[in-house]
């Protein structure tokens, strides 16, 4: 993985965080943040993209974090790209070897 093709900045944020008294946080909290890659859709992926009405997703590769695991991570992760918000659509590691992950996400519009 090349460190200097990673340009983008996605900032995970837990939208459904409390306080210590049990109140909830306006605006949430900041999980993590990640340094990461967008993979553009060519070819028979951005056809088959067409297809399903997938216009809106976009495709990232960042470094491996284990609290971004489905196991490990809060169900309520919002995604901010560009001061835009994303849905998480899946984050899987990429060949078992806890190195990259590829991140899918929906814009939410």
């Amino acid at each position: 993985m090349n460190a200097g093709d990673q340009r983008h900045r996605l900032i995970f944020k837990q939208n459904d965080a409390v306080d210590e008294e049990g109140y909830p946080i306006p605006g949430g909290v900041e999980y993590t943040r990640a340094w990461a890659s967008l993979k553009t859709l060519k070819g028979n992926t951005r056809f088959l993209a067409a297809q399903s009405q997938m216009e809106h997703n976009r495709e990232f590769t960042i470094r491996y974090q284990k609290k971004l695991l489905d196991s490990e991570r809060p169900k309520s992760l919002i995604v901010y790209w560009r001061k835009k918000k994303h849905e998480i659509e899946s984050i899987e590691d990429d060949d078992g070897l806890r190195q990259s992950m590829t991140v899918v996400l929906k814009a939410v519009t």
